[in-house]
């Protein structure tokens, strides 16, 4: 049976390792450093056997390095996933004084249980330092599973360490193969392994999903919601809020003379400007959406319609005051706001979008840098067309 595992663990943590490699190539590198530690520690496990052809001290090292690096790569993959403090000075530390001791250990005192005891305290200390440093940034469920098996893996560690060391007596270092250590060592550290990728591999995985997700909902040069992410939100299609809702429909004046005159990066950075004040609008639930170009949505749930034609002219008040020499614009960028709220009558928020449009397009068509909101002055129009210039 222990020959079995000998032979079995090597394999389940190679299989491991390429699995994460795998999801590595999907752009996260938390996953490429958890394969990279999960070979390191094939590489461990296999050494060993070896020791038939290559001198005991050196399978030894060899194997003491194989582990310290799964273990410091572990850390490394938990302070990534988590954008935590690396520590990396400690980490490092604690990988070069446990080699140098197990090296002394292996090579002047020939005894296996202290390179062991070393060794092990060292691994479960580095993935103890990575959770203090992380514990704080989970915020999923998945995230503290994650915790949890780590924490099992340091507990297995250290106690069938301690263990072994005040129970084994003083073992020759050539003892290692066909122990009960050896089998007990294979039989949990087969059980953490498992238990600690999965569930890695589940976290990663759901980071590389919503980081997707995000990306798909998210307009990459302001950081708002683009128009998926806006209809997600708000809902695609249901009905329109029981509650009064404001709809802000927005457009830059003259925008392409804008990048006409300063060039396309100075256009970008008037869409950030504007983006950025349409986002910091202080009222509960708003979302904010660029629907392209330079083409704004603001959906403010129970609020009234002279309450959202405040907050559409304070942003027109503050872009057309606004700065903008530092981003190369030596002039005002002066906006067009369109507002409306939903009635009795809609369907869905669609209804209400297609008034605030309309409402846009007389702002403009009377001379632009206004707010136009009330529903009187909106001729009537066929079909439903957003953010005219």
């Amino acid at each position: 049976m222990g020959e079995n595992f000998a032979f079995l663990l090597p394999v389940v943590l190679t299989l491991f390792g390429v699995a994460f490699l795998v999801v590595g190539r999907f752009g996260n590198r938390a996953a490429l450093l958890w394969g990279a530690g999960y070979l390191c520690a094939a590489v461990g496990f296999l050494v060993p056997l070896l020791e038939v052809v290559v001198p005991i001290p050196v399978v030894a090292m060899t194997a003491d390095a194989a582990f310290l690096s799964a273990f410091f790569l572990y850390s490394q993959a938990l302070v990534t996933h988590f954008a935590a403090r690396r520590l990396m000075a400690v980490r490092l530390g604690v990988v070069a004084v446990a080699y140098a001791s197990t090296s002394l250990a292996v090579l002047v005192g020939e005894s296996l249980r202290f390179e062991l005891f070393i060794n092990d305290i060292a691994c479960s200390t580095l993935l103890l330092i990575a959770i203090l440093a992380s514990w704080r940034r989970s915020h999923s469920r998945i995230d503290r599973v994650l915790f949890g098996a780590v924490g099992f893996v340091i507990a297995e560690t250290t106690v069938r360490t301690m263990v072994f060391f005040f129970m084994a007596g003083l073992p020759a270092m050539g003892a290692f193969i066909g122990s009960t250590y050896a089998y007990v060592m294979q039989v949990t550290a087969t059980i953490g392994a498992l238990v600690m990728a999965l569930t890695a591999l589940a976290s990663v995985a759901l980071r590389i999903v919503e980081r997707h997700r995000k990306a798909s909902e998210e307009d990459p040069l302001t950081g708002l919601l683009n128009r998926r992410g806006f209809e997600q939100l708000v809902g695609e299609g249901a009905r329109a809020p029981k509650a009064e809702a404001a709809i802000i429909v927005a457009d830059i004046d003259w925008f392409k003379s804008v990048n006409d005159r300063y060039g396309h990066a100075a256009g970008d950075e008037a869409i950030r400007e504007v983006a950025a004040l349409l986002n910091t609008l202080s009222w509960p639930g708003l979302a904010v959406a660029r629907f392209g170009g330079e083409e704004f949505i603001a959906y403010l749930p129970n609020c009234r319609l002279q309450d959202a034609h405040t907050l559409a002219n304070t942003v027109r008040i503050a872009l057309s005051g606004r700065d903008l020499g530092r981003i190369g614009i030596d002039s005002s960028i002066t906006a067009s706001f369109g507002v409306a709220v939903t009635a009795a009558g809609d369907h869905t928020i669609h209804d209400a979008i297609s008034r605030a449009d309309r409402l846009l397009y007389l702002a403009k068509s009377r001379g632009r840098n206004r707010v136009v909101s009330s529903a009187a002055e909106v001729p009537e129009q066929t079909g439903v067309k957003l953010f005219r210039v």
